[in-house]
């Protein structure tokens, strides 16, 4: 499996708006920056997690981005199935069957002499591997949530508008 660009970038996201105090919607042009994407991309992504009820925008001048739920509601598992989605990674489409279940059976042992077959089960264990990896990966992810990786203060969450920082820092042109 390998993860999309923006399941990172998704990731900063969350967290940016997890120490974001929730009465301040945080201006998108601020994150896409401080993220380095453009404000396109970055609406692709924020439509994923919206999809997803992690965020929703609100507009005008004011407006911006800001969580729907307290960041230690939100799991890693929440945002990692917004943008890459909850199929399987590895989906069984009865191809082994297919090739390995044999119709004529007793043919095949008569031509290769072959006292017994043991035809699908193999194969279908490593499907099963697959199937087991992937649901301790989604549990793992599940633990987490994202108040559980975010800066603190004097042991509290960290919980402040990031448009100030985010202003100051921003590339002089």
């Amino acid at each position: 499996m390998k993860a999309k660009p923006s399941l990172e970038q998704a990731l900063c996201i969350v967290a940016l708006l997890g120490i974001q105090d929730r009465t301040i919607p945080l201006h998108s042009r601020l994150v896409a920056e401080r993220l380095g994407i453009s404000t396109s991309y970055l609406k692709k992504i924020v439509q994923k997690l919206s999809g997803a009820e992690i965020v929703k925008t609100t507009a005008g001048r004011d407006g911006g981005i800001v969580l729907t739920r307290d960041p230690h509601e939100i799991t890693l598992l929440d945002v990692f199935d917004a943008i890459e989605g909850a199929s399987p990674f590895v989906k069984n489409t009865g191809l082994v069957k297919k090739v390995f279940s044999f119709d004529q059976k007793e043919a095949f042992m008569a031509t290769y002499a072959l006292k017994d077959l043991k035809d699908t089960q193999p194969v279908a264990n490593v499907l099963a591997v697959f199937g087991h990896a992937e649901e301790l990966f989604r549990q793992q992810l599940a633990t987490l949530n994202i108040r559980d990786i975010l800066p603190t203060t004097e042991n509290q969450p960290l919980e402040l508008d990031w448009t100030k920082w985010l202003t100051a820092q921003r590339p002089t042109e």
